[in-house]
């Protein structure tokens, strides 16, 4: 019994080892676009990749709505594959702790976009990126 045990404690590790590849020993392809809400580019939007297998890539948009992602290290792109996308506020601050000046008063800043831009399988967009490609994509959300 107790080698059945250990043999079922190594063969989950080995899964878990294997499945999880070292930071950044997955290929990454760059990745830029631009993020408009009506039409017009939007800055302080945080735009994730989430891919079907694989890590995640992110990155922020600047006063032109362009983005670039990373995922292991700054810039270096999205693994490639299909990526459902996701699109939210950026963090324009922290919450004051109970005590502070203002805490009592403070409010979490309107979001100037839908919230279901920010889940990935309710955003309604999706991204194709592949190796060897110029991987930019144009999101336009409308409301």
């Amino acid at each position: 019994m107790r080698h059945t045990v250990i043999g079922f404690g190594a063969a989950i590790v080995s899964l878990f080892v294997i499945g999880c590849s070292q930071p950044g020993t997955e290929p990454t392809a760059e990745v830029t676009g631009t993020v408009t809400y009506k039409g017009k580019p939007i800055d302080g939007v945080n735009v994730g990749f989430s891919p079907e297998r694989g890590r995640p890539a992110s990155g922020s948009t600047d006063a032109s709505g362009r983005f670039t992602l990373s995922t292991f290290e700054t810039g270096d792109g999205a693994v490639p594959g299909l990526h459902k996308v996701g699109i939210a506020e950026a963090d324009t601050g922290l919450q004051p702790m109970p005590g502070e000046p203002g805490a009592e008063k403070w409010k979490p800043p309107k979001s100037r976009i839908s919230k279901k831009y920010a889940d990935p399988t309710q955003s309604g967009f999706t991204a194709k990126v592949e190796l060897g490609k110029k991987n930019e994509f144009t999101f336009d959300m409308t409301e």
